[in-house]
C-alpha cells in the first residue's frame, strides 16, 4: 500500500544508501553508469552525496508526518526531484554519456516519483 510512512521509509534508505556510495565509494556510480570518474566528477559526487543526505533526513524525521500543507509540499518536492533525475537519466543515456546501468537509477526515480505524486494528488 502506497502510504506516505513507507514511501518515506523507503526514500530515506535509498537515499542514505546513496549518500554512503556517492561519498566513499563514487566509483561504483561511475561503474554502473558507464562513466569516467575524472576529477570534477568525483567533487560533483561529494557534493550530491551531502544533498542525498539531506534527503535522507528529511524523509526519515518526516516519515510520521500528519498530512499538512507541509508534507503536501515535501511530497511535491520529492515527485518533482525524482521525475527530473529520471529524465536527466533518459536524457544522458539517449545522448550515449551514460550506460545501460543509469535505467536502473531511472527505473527507481520514476517510481519514487510516481508513489510521492499518488500521495501528493490523493491528499490535495
Amino acid at each position: 500500500m502506497i502510504t506516505y510512512k513507507n514511501v518515506s521509509i523507503a526514500a530515506t534508505a535509498l537515499t542514505f544508501v546513496l549518500f554512503i556510495i556517492l561519498l566513499f565509494f563514487p566509483d561504483l556510480i561511475f561503474f554502473i553508469f558507464n562513466i569516467e570518474g575524472a576529477e570534477a566528477a568525483l567533487l560533483l559526487s561529494r557534493r550530491a552525496a551531502m544533498l542525498f543526505l539531506g534527503l535522507a533526513v528529511i524523509s526519515f524525521f518526516g516519515r510520521n508526518s500528519a498530512h499538512s500543507s507541509l508534507r503536501q509540499v515535501v511530497c511535491l518536492g520529492m515527485m518533482v526531484a525524482m521525475f527530473g533525475l529520471a529524465l536527466t537519466g533518459i536524457y544522458e543515456f539517449v545522448r550515449g554519456y551514460a550506460g545501460f546501468g543509469i535505467l536502473l537509477a531511472v527505473v527507481a526515480e520514476i517510481s519514487f516519483g510516481a508513489a510521492y505524486a499518488v500521495i501528493w494528488q490523493k491528499n490535495r
